[in-house]
């Protein structure tokens, strides 16, 4: 099945006897879950099928040297406010100058990359949204039912996005596909000592940590205050990442008595390192699309512990980790106190080996791009009629 498959898309490729151009429109690659998954579905294309150019349209970011070193192009602009004209006119005239066949946005490259490749008149436009948005801006909104019209079909990287799709933009039913976002297994799959640069770990403590933007979103106020009432008799806690909050949270640690117990450790390099170096991973985020910070902590073999939110639920369940209600730092610190204790019970163990299969299973960044291949053949091949 998968060799007739195969041999479908290189008809379509030898039709030109060139390669499918695609463009991918984004801001930046700046460290996410969602920039770190396009940089992967990229890497992972078919280059006798697909010749992909990657427009960041904001400014670059920390991976854009993966893409460049396998002879990627990446176009980096530079947008000075929340609405730029000369922008918008250099994203144009690039997508102009390429003429692809396909245009893919994600983030905040559906505004500008929908309607500039429209304008164009590009044969396939798809963006994949990336997250539930509680707190989405109006005219954003607005502007999003519009420019989503452009779409050939929008992605959904999980049930939860795809029922907010329904609700928030009033997307049909027909115009949405579910693929979830998906990792390079590998990457996670290392037997090598876990070491912090920062940190020596004598043999009682328990590390706990977490890694996501500064946000609200992702909730680390919550981890915080909880931290006021886990009762474990030598634990600390890290929290990755950078964002507006860092300041805030700093204050909220100082102010709590913590300053000794929880430490902000800025972004990681390497998230795979810093994860095999904790005990217990927690999620506490308010809302979720889906949460790829959770499969990398899966792989790497930690306990979870995650919100009871959409899109964390289709990853992490009873069988395969603990949940907590969204907001609740007094359940969120009976939790991690009961696993602190239990870290060798059979009980934990298996929920987190079924975890890591089940990552494997479903969340393997081969699956994953070979399901987009497949999208961008089926709209190709219904043009073409």
């Amino acid at each position: 099945m998968r060799d007739t498959k195969t041999n479908n898309q290189t008809n379509q490729r030898n039709k030109n006897n060139k390669p499918i151009k695609i463009v991918y429109i984004m801001p930046t690659l700046d460290r996410g879950g969602a920039e770190r998954f396009l940089t992967d579905l990229i890497l992972n294309l078919d280059r006798q099928i697909y010749d992909p150019v990657l427009i960041l349209f904001k400014r670059g970011g920390d991976w854009t040297a993966e893409l460049t070193a396998a002879n990627i192009p990446v176009i980096i602009l530079q947008k000075k406010r929340s609405w730029d004209v000369k922008n918008f006119r250099q994203l144009f005239l690039a997508l102009k100058k390429i003429r692809p066949q396909i245009v893919h946005t994600q983030l905040g490259g559906d505004l500008y990359g929908r309607l500039a490749a429209k304008l164009l008149g590009v044969p396939i436009i798809i963006s994949t949204e990336q997250n539930v948005n509680p707190d989405e801006k109006p005219l954003r909104r607005r502007l999003k039912i519009m420019t989503s019209r452009y779409a050939d079909k929008i992605v959904a990287i999980s049930a939860a996005v795809k029922n907010d799709l329904i609700k928030r933009y009033q997307t049909p039913l027909d115009k949405i596909t579910v693929i979830h976002n998906g990792l390079e297994i590998d990457r996670f799959l290392v037997d090598e000592p876990a070491k912090l640069a920062d940190q020596t770990k004598v043999a009682t403590q328990i590390i706990i940590g977490t890694m996501g933007r500064l946000a609200p979103q992702k909730g680390q106020a919550i981890l915080i205050e909880a931290g006021r009432k886990i009762d474990l008799p030598n634990w600390s806690c890290l929290i990755a990442g950078a964002g507006s909050l860092e300041k805030k949270l700093t204050d909220q640690i100082n102010e709590l008595g913590l300053s000794q117990k929880i430490k902000l450790t800025g972004p990681q390099a390497e998230a795979s390192r810093f994860l095999r170096g904790l005990d217990i991973f927690v999620l506490p985020s308010l809302w979720e699309g889906l949460g790829i910070v959770l499969l990398e902590a899966g792989l790497s073999g930690r306990p979870i512990i995650a919100s009871r939110v959409d899109g964390i639920t289709e990853i992490i369940d009873e069988t395969t980790g603990w949940l907590v209600p969204a907001g609740d730092s007094e359940e969120l610190a009976r939790r991690i106190t009961w696993l602190g204790n239990n870290l060798n019970n059979p009980l934990v163990q298996e929920k987190s080996r079924r975890l890591k299969e089940k990552i494997i299973r479903h969340f393997s960044i081969s699956t994953i791009t070979q399901r987009y291949s497949d999208l961008y053949q089926a709209l190709l091949e219904q043009k073409n009629k």
